[in-house]
């Protein structure tokens, strides 16, 4: 039976540290590459990883919940150390996907005056904020006809109510409205009954992001209530530990890609070149790099050095941090967070982490033409424009390459049937090889994760995998807004120009008429060369007006197709690599 949670509490917005992983030695290379592929991890560092790992549970660190004193001290130097759980996992060499924190959205994405529908893990879910500015996550579906209560409203009362018939919901989960009761009595029987509650889930906002703990049950709720269930783990340590900010907002989009594969993709600095090419890389510089795993591969995750031959880029680090953390520690650090949603689709969060006292929103990319380098800096001032011309292209470039590969993959075989599918002879491949170990070893449980082609959804044609507009657009206020002025533009210099075209046709047409009666005029009080020189001049004003009609009309239809075209960008734009 499903519990309500307790009623007390409201998880507080607060930041915290993340305790650091243990890190072991570094890995030999030539082993990993040689040794079976299932004798590679050292039995002492996965026990190692599993305790390493153990401040991921539910009680993994302190997360402050407000009571019901009147005031609440939420400065800075209040922040405590969070504390290890008391419910951490022991000897399990399994990552629990249910209990730990999820990013499922931006907070610019959401919208605090309406329901917001997202998925996780497989299940439907609801975000919503109450009076207080809290924002709430219930499952998506009302207990009484199990409508979703995403197409819902905000009722008057701050609470969430569902308009099938209209049953209401306080920021528990308790159904508080049953309209249809009139007896008093009756109606609060009913509306106490467990079966009337809606599923509710911990949340809290950090780093501009909700975060979402996948676990409702009456003892993570009582984690929350004891302040134990703590700072994601896959929050950024660089703003944890160093004090650094985010130095673009976060980029959001949905993708049809399973969670493993889209992983397997972020994790891998080597497609960077090719895939990207003309947007962020260059197919003619020099690909050759050294990727080397530093430490064991635990259930908390696993980092590798990524050691490049070309001239002027540093050796940099790729992490992993379990749930859902990528990060390419160059400068700044490229910070990737990734939610699994349902089979099939990922939901993708990229933005860039860097210091305070640093202008650089960017890495350095050798080989990147200056025009182009010149543009993507320039972009940070238009949220919009940096989305469309290199947040949204890079998205594309890989996207249809692993939609068709992972249909393949599971076509062929299991998720672990990589390592007789794939052909991986250099080290460039590593990371790849340390993300699909770490998922058979330890991420195997995860709920979306497909077991053979049939759990994947049909393969999509070009123009749904490249949908901008669902995937992106539609959610990001930058881009919708940018989208709805163009049309607007659209609508205005079409009307402008058409009424200004109009205008000088009309005026020509009216000249025209004039002319005969004003060379009859002439004839009658001059010589026939006189009148013949009022018509040619007549003529002439005539061709003029005319002339500026459809030099007008030209115009605007030419601004008009820009405008049309660049509509196109926030919905849908093709992506075919023999064109770049």
């Amino acid at each position: 039976m499903q519990l309500c949670p307790p009623t007390a509490p409201r998880l507080l917005r607060r930041s915290h540290g993340i305790k650091p992983s243990a890190q072991a030695g570094p890995w030999p290379i030539r082993q990993h590459l040689k040794q079976p592929l299932g004798s590679v991890f050292d039995r002492r560092a996965v026990i190692a990883g599993s305790a390493a790992a153990s401040s991921m549970s539910v009680s993994a660190v302190a997360l402050e919940v407000v009571q019901h004193s009147p005031t609440v001290d939420t400065r800075e130097s209040s922040r405590t150390t969070p504390q290890p759980a008391e419910q951490a996992q022991q000897s399990s060499e399994k990552f629990n996907w249910q209990q730990s924190w999820y990013p499922v959205a931006a907070l610019t994405s959401l919208k605090s005056d309406a329901p917001n529908a997202v998925y996780l893990l497989g299940t439907r879910l609801v975000i919503w904020q109450d009076k207080q500015g809290t924002w709430r996550c219930f499952e998506d579906l009302c207990p009484h006809r199990l409508a979703p209560l995403s197409e819902g409203r905000i009722h008057e009362s701050g609470q969430l109510q569902c308009t099938y018939h209209g049953w209401t919901f306080n920021e528990q989960g308790n159904c508080t409205s049953i309209p249809q009761i009139a007896d008093t009595k009756a109606h609060q029987t009913a509306c106490s009954s467990s079966r009337a509650c809606v599923k509710a889930y911990p949340t809290q906002v950090f780093q501009d992001l909700l975060w979402v703990y996948a676990d409702s049950s009456p003892p993570t709720w009582a984690a929350a209530a004891a302040g134990k269930l703590g700072l994601p783990p896959a929050a950024s340590p660089d703003i944890v530990h160093k004090g650094w900010e985010l130095k673009r907002p976060w980029f959001q989009r949905d993708v049809p890609l399973s969670f493993d594969v889209i992983m397997e993709n972020l994790t891998d600095p080597a497609h960077v070149a090719h895939s990207h090419h003309g947007v962020i890389g260059s197919r003619h510089s020099d690909h050759r790099m050294d990727i080397s795993l530093q430490g064991p591969v635990t259930i908390a995750g696993f980092k590798t050095l990524v050691t490049p031959a070309a001239a002027g880029i540093p050796p940099y680090e790729v992490t992993f941090t379990a749930p859902s953390l990528v990060r390419w520690e160059r400068s700044p650090t490229l910070t990737l967070n990734m939610v699994p949603t349902r089979k099939g689709w990922s939901r993708i969060m990229v933005t860039f982490v860097g210091p305070k006292d640093s202008d650089r929103s960017r890495p350095h990319i050798p080989g990147l033409p200056p025009l182009v380098g010149f543009m993507l800096d320039s972009l940070d001032k238009h949220i919009w424009l940096q989305h469309i011309m290199s947040s949204n292209p890079v998205i594309d470039g890989d996207t249809l390459f692993m939609h068709a590969a992972e249909r393949t993959l599971y076509e062929r075989g299991d998720h672990t049937s990589w390592s007789k599918q794939y052909y991986m002879p250099a080290t460039a491949d590593v990371a790849v090889m340390a993300w699909r170990r770490w998922m058979d070893k330890f991420g195997d449980t995860l709920p979306v994760l497909p077991q053979s082609a049939a759990d994947l959804p049909p393969t999509l044609p070009r123009e749904q995998v490249f949908d901008r507009y669902n995937q992106h657009t539609k959610n990001c206020p930058h881009c919708k807004a940018a989208l709805r002025n163009t049309e607007l533009a659209i609508g205005a210099v079409a009307l402008l120009a058409a009424i200004a075209a109009g205008s000088f046709l009309v005026a020509a047409i009216n000249a025209a008429s004039v002319l005969p009666a004003a060379g009859a005029l002439g004839s009658a009080v001059a010589d026939s060369s006189s009148a013949g020189g009022l018509t040619t001049a007549g003529l002439w004003v005539v061709a003029r007006l005319a002339a500026v009609a459809a030099g007008v009309a030209t115009v605007g239809s030419l601004i008009v197709a820009g405008l049309f075209k660049l509509r196109q960008q926030f919905i849908f734009v093709d992506y075919v690599h023999a064109e770049h």
